[in-house]
């Protein structure tokens, strides 16, 4: 169970629920009911709890008890996925991934597009835009399938969920839906 498999990552970690609740921006008693099973956190904090202790959001939310050795480590650079950019047609290997909201957003507009880093310097992490979503959701369920890819081991991964955009005038653009096609 998630609440058990928090309890055991922070103590592993050493780190106290306080500590703990620092670094998601909330109580202390969210931490405790998290642990006890009382209440469970949003996509938000458990993406930040899945990077924090380098684990995938597979171990954190599945029922069977994995041994340390199978915890899968998401983030480290030697941990990749090859994606193709539906943005840009360039395909790279990425490592993290991001979620950006489209504001000002008309009706027209996606709602959200992905990005995925395939380096990081000195200035920070390259980030790539990979592709445009209709809602956010449909982009939480993206990252959620990369990070499942990921799990099995898998080393390329084709967008599923993204929509196609088109260019609307010169600096706008709109969703381009399969009836538009």
């Amino acid at each position: 169970m998630f609440s058990e498999k928090l309890k055991e990552l922070r103590k592993s970690k050493g780190i106290s629920q306080e500590a703990l609740s620092e670094v998601l921006a909330v109580s202390r008693q969210s931490i405790s009911k998290y642990e006890n099973g009382t209440a469970e956190p949003d996509f938000e904090k458990l993406a930040i709890i899945a990077d924090f202790f380098q684990v995938s959001y597979d171990y954190l939310l599945a029922d069977s008890q994995r041994e340390d050795s199978q915890k899968l480590v998401l983030k480290e650079k030697d941990h990749r996925i090859a994606i193709i950019s539906k943005i840009d047609g360039q395909m790279s290997s990425y490592y993290k991934f991001q979620i950006n909201k489209v504001y000002g957003k008309k009706e027209y507009h996606p709602a959200a597009q992905l990005t995925g880093v395939d380096s990081h310097s000195f200035w920070g992490d390259k980030q790539n835009a990979l592709g445009w979503y209709a809602t956010f959701e449909d982009a939480q369920k993206e990252i959620e399938a990369i990070y499942t890819a990921l799990s099995k081991g898998e080393f390329n991964y084709e967008l599923r969920y993204d929509i196609a955009v088109k260019k609307k005038g010169t600096f706008d653009f709109e969703m381009v839906f399969e009836e538009d096609a």
